[in-house]
């Protein structure tokens, strides 16, 4: 196996080179990503092509949840969301909390926790 010596500019050539097809591969990796959070999932939702490209998004096993109406209206292009909330439900035996999150931001930050009423509570534990 022979080594090849590389000058400084062609070292620096390499460097840039190597960079840009790392920077390349995690913009790629971005977009192939799954909807990570309420907005980009609502985007999904209301930009899909069809109502398979929507049920593709749906966790194997959950199918049976999967509402044909409410996708309907959410992909209607006569239609705009008025808002978009995210929210997290944390279940303790005694106890249950709703944290409100940031949507389409990098990072979540909690906007709001609280304890929601029972029928909340008793809703969601169905």
């Amino acid at each position: 196996m022979k080594i090849v010596k590389l000058n400084r500019s062609q070292m620096i050539i390499a460097i840039l080179a190597l960079a840009v097809l790392i920077l390349g591969a995690l913009q790629i990796k971005d977009m192939m990503q799954k909807p990570d959070n309420s907005l980009t999932l609502y985007q999904e939702i209301a930009f899909a092509d069809d109502m398979e490209e929507v049920e593709a998004l749906m966790l194997e096993g959950y199918e049976e949840n999967f509402d044909p109406e409410a996708v309907e209206h959410m992909m209607r292009a006569d239609r705009q969301a008025l808002g978009i909330e995210q929210f997290t439900l944390v279940e303790f035996h005694d106890r249950t909390y709703l944290v409100e999150s940031s949507p389409g931001t990098d990072q979540l930050y909690i906007l709001n926790i609280e304890e929601p009423p029972e029928e909340i509570r008793d809703y969601f534990e169905e």
